[in-house]
Parts: structure tokens; C-alpha cells; sequence
């Protein structure tokens, strides 16, 4: 594929044709264990979470999802007449792409680079008080997590600075989407476009397209049975070369081991702190959030303490 042509193809397109999602600016919340408090939040200098590389995540799915929904989509329009044989024929063996487009900087240069790419994946949630969640911290009958309340596009513009520096990384945030029909319906009207657009000397660019929105789409869909946790992702690809990539550490959950990375940030993105669900009367619930609060303005936070206002029982 040219990219003079690719180039030249690309202005001609909505721009949410390829990357059809809004990114996430509000405040999220990292659920996690009481135990992983002092790693995260009570650092000299910044806060740090733990980005685990998308293909070693728990959910045997990932990834999976662009696929059949593109190939769910290309039916539907075939069979509704609004892309014709050719066009299916065209389009529908497309694969996700292995590559990604970097605008990468040396010295006084930019120049656009497709190469291989690493993405790494850390997790929020919207809800501030999410029993769904705090089930993942629960040990026999007690509840021992906390969550974070951040500000993702605070964080967000942290990692740009830091992590950004000659162009070979990426972040973005996003909302997951869960819902079947949507995910379908944003790759019809993404294929709809293309489709709009698609003259024979840019055959080759439809298909590079639609192997880029798939692959932008991998972190973003899940099925809906994790509707529940209302995740909002936030994820870092980074151009494969050997130079000015972040450290790669490893850590191992239930007999795997899992790639991550540490994402540094300052401590004025934190908002909130929540504690877990707790079998405690209300005077043990307001003495830990007090010790909670010490702590924070301990380490330079100034942020809203607070306990699950879910009432559990056993």
C-alpha cells in the first residue's frame, strides 16, 4: 500500500469512521486492594498504576469482539443491499492490523511510521460504589478493597508530557461499550463511509482502514455480560523499537505471567478515596476513614475520604 495514497485517501473521511469513540475526560475509579495502597498512592512524587498488557488480560475474550461484529456487519449490509457483492468481496477477510501509524519526532524532524505496537491496559470503573466490584476484593466475609476516584484527563495529560516525548507512544481513554447492536452499528457506519469514498486506486486504503478500526475497537468492546462493571479504559500503545520505551516489569496472577508497565502521575489527578463495604459500626467505619484521611495529607493529597455506603450484613 502507498502511503502517498493511503495520505490522500484519509482526509475524505469522518474522522470517528476510524476512531469511533469520544475519549473519556470525567472522573473514573481504580477498584483495588487495601494491600496495594502504599505501591500506588503513598510515593514522594507521584501516584503509580499498573498497565498490564492487553493480550495477558483475564477476560479469554479481549480482543476478539471487531472481528465478529465486522463480520456481523458486513452481512447485515449485504444482505439489507447496502454494499453490493463487490464490495463485500473486497472487505470482508479484512484482519485487525498488527501495525500502527506513529507521528514520531527526532531532533527537528516528524515523519510517519508503521511499525509493530505494544498496548497496555488499566482499569476504572464509573461507578463510585459498585458492589459487583467490591466482590472482586472480598476474602471469606470481609471486604478488603478501596477505590480511587481520578481524574482520567488530568492523568491523561500527565502521561502525555512524560510518556509522549518523540511521538512512539500513544494514550487514550475510552468508555467501554458493551451493547451488541451498537458495536455492530458503529462498524456499518464506518463500512458505509468507506464504502461512500471507495474508488479502484483506493481499494488497497479501505482495507488498511478497516484493519486500523478494528484494531482501535480491540480494547473498547466486551461482551455484555461485564455490563456491570461500567469500565472505562485507559490505554497506552507504544511503537515497538528498542529505544526510549517504557520499562516492561512482570508480575503473575493465578499461575500466569503478565507484562506490565508503571504509569507515574501527579498527585493532584487523585479526587477521592473510598473504603471497601465493612461489617463495622458506623464509629469503626468513621475512625478508619479518619486514619485514612491522616494519611492522605500525610503524603500530600487533599481529597474527599470516605467509607461504601453499601449496607452489608455477612
Amino acid at each position: 500500500m502507498a502511503m502517498s495514497i493511503l495520505n490522500e485517501f484519509l482526509p475524505r473521511l469522518r474522522y470517528k469512521t476510524l476512531m469511533p469513540y469520544d475519549p473519556y475526560e470525567g472522573t473514573a475509579y481504580h477498584y483495588t486492594s487495601l494491600g496495594n495502597v502504599s505501591s500506588i498512592l503513598l510515593r514522594d512524587d507521584s501516584v503509580s498504576l499498573w498497565a498490564s498488557r492487553y493480550d495477558c488480560l483475564n477476560d479469554a475474550s479481549e480482543g476478539t469482539l471487531p472481528k465478529m461484529r465486522f463480520e456481523q456487519a458486513c452481512s447485515r449490509l449485504r444482505e439489507s443491499g447496502k454494499i453490493d457483492d463487490k464490495f463485500f468481496e473486497l472487505i470482508k477477510d479484512v484482519q485487525p492490523n498488527r501495525t500502527k501509524l506513529f507521528l514520531t519526532r527526532s531532533k527537528d524532524q516528524t515523519r510517519l511510521v508503521r511499525g509493530d505496537f505494544r498496548r497496555y491496559v488499566v482499569s476504572f470503573s464509573e461507578d463510585p460504589d459498585a458492589l459487583a466490584m467490591w466482590n472482586y476484593y472480598s476474602k471469606g466475609n470481609r471486604y478488603e478493597g478501596m477505590n480511587i476516584g481520578i481524574d482520567i484527563g488530568s492523568m491523561k495529560g500527565f502521561l502525555d508530557s512524560t510518556l509522549n516525548f518523540d511521538g512512539s507512544v500513544e494514550v487514550q481513554t475510552a468508555k467501554v461499550i458493551y451493547s451488541e447492536e451498537e458495536q455492530i452499528s458503529i462498524i456499518e457506519k464506518a463500512i458505509l463511509d468507506l464504502k461512500e469514498h471507495c474508488e479502484p486506486r483506493y481499494e488497497s486504503s479501505v482495507g488498511y482502514c478497516i484493519g486500523t478500526l478494528l484494531s482501535n475497537l480491540k480494547p473498547v468492546l466486551k461482551l455484555e455480560c461485564f455490563e456491570h462493571e461500567k469500565e472505562v479504559r485507559l490505554f497506552v500503545d507504544i511503537l515497538d523499537k528498542p529505544q526510549n520505551k517504557p520499562t516492561v516489569k512482570h508480575r503473575t496472577n493465578a499461575g500466569f505471567i503478565i507484562p506490565y508497565i508503571e504509569l507515574g502521575f501527579g498527585k493532584s489527578s487523585v479526587r477521592s478515596i473510598m473504603l471497601g463495604p465493612s461489617l463495622g459500626d458506623i464509629r469503626q467505619k468513621r475512625a478508619q476513614e479518619e486514619v485514612a484521611r491522616e494519611m492522605m495529607e500525610g503524603h500530600g493529597y487533599q481529597v474527599a475520604v470516605e467509607s461504601s455506603k453499601i449496607p452489608v450484613r455477612y
